[in-house]
């Protein structure tokens, strides 16, 4: 995610794929995406319902989660990780 950009979240952020991915629970977040129809304007990650992401947006430019899953990088500024976790 550019530094420019802000999560913008409507929903609630705890059950969305960067807050669950930031936490390491991928076997959740592969549930949430395994079959797609929409794609969040952020992180650009596809789900299966506007509910799992910050802004959803239409289905296509996205990409899965497993082309991602491994990467330790947070995709959502508005994630944040404990020190105790570092």
């Amino acid at each position: 995610m550019d530094a420019n950009d802000k999560c913008i979240c409507a929903g609630d952020h705890e059950h969305h794929i960067c807050f669950l991915h930031s936490k390491g629970l991928v076997e959740e977040v592969e549930k949430l995406t395994d079959n797609p129809t929409v794609t969040c304007a952020i992180c650009l990650v596809n789900a299966n319902s506007p509910d799992n992401v910050c802004s959803p947006t239409t289905l296509g430019g996205g990409f899965k989660y497993s082309d991602m899953q491994d990467s330790k990088k947070i995709i959502c500024e508005s994630v944040t990780v404990d020190k105790k976790e570092e």
